[in-house]
């Protein structure tokens, strides 16, 4: 065997650790690789799942909906319209009860109009926004 120089052992080592640096970059790149490759495909397993699940809660909720539609009659669906909604039909009268003015009322009010001068004037509205406006009270 022949003896080698100092700068030869040197390169040999440089190449060396050129070649080892660069099968561990490569290494850790085939690792992190491998790493967003399982995830990708756990993430597809996970969206899969939760397809399955929204596709079968639609399927409960379209049976909800139709067992809804199924268990009520017309008679409530009437019932309902016209007892909660106000709805009336083709045809139908409508009675609004009106309530009747007290005699009191009516003998209060002819009171006020027989007093004449004891009853108040009520000023007309332009005199009252006059009055706001002006910051005046009303009688002056």
């Amino acid at each position: 065997m022949a003896r080698q120089t100092a700068t030869q052992k040197r390169l040999l080592t440089f190449r060396q650790g050129v070649i080892i640096l660069a099968i561990f970059v490569l290494s850790l790149f085939a690792f992190k690789y491998a790493q967003n490759i399982m995830r990708i495909h756990a993430n597809q397993r996970e969206l899969a799942a939760l397809d399955e699940a929204i596709a079968r809660v639609k399927d409960q909720q379209a049976a909800a909906d139709e067992n809804f539609v199924n268990s009520i009659s017309p008679a409530e669906v009437g019932d309902f319209a016209k007892n909660e909604m106000g709805w009336v039909q083709k045809g139908e009268m409508i009675y609004v009860p009106v309530p009747m003015k007290s005699t009191t009322d009516d003998e209060a009010t002819a009171a006020k109009t027989d007093s004449g001068a004891a009853a108040e004037k009520t000023p007309s509205n332009w005199q009252l926004w006059l009055a706001l406006v002006t910051d005046k009270p009303e009688g002056q």
